[in-house]
C-alpha cells in the first residue's frame, strides 16, 4: 500500500508507527493509495489532520493508526493503539483541568482560527470585545501578541504545539 503524508504531518504517521510512508509536499501528485495532510490543504480524497492542540494530535495519532489498520496492518509497528508509547512532557498533554480553571478568568481575543483552538483549549475565555490581551498569528501586522505561524517552527506538530502551549502561557498567565 502506497501512503502519503506532508512533512507537517509525518511526525502523527511516527508516532502511529507507521511504516514505509513517503513524504512529499505535493501529495496530490503521488500516486498514493492514501494521503494524510493538514485539514486547511485542498487536497481531494485526503485525510484531513487537525494538529493545533494537544487533543487533536492524540485524535490525529488514533484516526491514522485506525485508518491504516483497516487497510493494511502490516504496515504498522504496532498491532493496537494500546502498544503506542507516547508522551509529551506538559501539564497541557496529561490533566490540563487545574490550568483551564486558572485560566478561566483572563479574556482573550484572537485573530485566527488556528490560535482560538489553542486558546481555547488552554481555558481561556475567548472573547470579541474588551480583552485582556489580543493574540494574533506573526504575519498579520497588529498591535498585540504575535504567536509564531506553521511556516515559523517546527515541521514536527508536536514540538510545534509545545512551543505555542509554552509561549503563550508565559504571556497570557499574567493578568495586566
Amino acid at each position: 500500500m502506497r501512503i502519503v503524508t506532508t512533512p507537517m504531518c509525518e511526525g502523527i504517521l511516527r508516532i502511529a508507527g507507521v511504516r514505509g510512508y513517503r513524504v512529499s509536499r505535493t501529495p496530490e501528485d503521488e500516486d498514493a493509495d492514501i494521503a494524510f495532510v493538514l485539514s486547511e490543504t485542498p487536497v481531494e480524497g485526503a485525510i484531513k489532520l487537525r494538529l493545533n492542540t494537544f487533543p487533536q494530535i492524540r485524535e490525529a495519532v488514533d484516526l491514522v493508526f485506525k485508518t491504516i489498520h483497516a487497510m493494511d496492518p502490516e504496515s504498522l509497528k504496532y498491532s493496537s493503539t494500546d502498544e503506542i508509547d507516547f508522551e509529551v512532557c506538559s501539564p497541557w498533554w496529561h490533566d490540563p483541568s487545574r490550568l483551564r480553571e486558572r485560566n478561566s478568568k483572563i479574556k482573550v481575543r484572537v485573530y485566527s482560527n488556528f490560535l482560538r483552538e489553542i486558546v481555547e483549549d488552554m481555558g481561556f475565555s475567548v472573547v470579541e470585545g474588551a480583552a485582556d490581551f489580543t493574540v494574533c498569528p506573526d504575519y498579520m501586522e497588529l498591535d498585540c501578541i504575535r504567536v509564531p505561524s506553521h511556516r515559523n517552527l517546527p515541521l514536527d506538530p508536536v514540538k510545534r504545539a509545545l512551543f505555542r502551549y509554552r509561549y503563550l502561557e508565559r504571556k497570557l498567565c499574567m493578568k495586566p
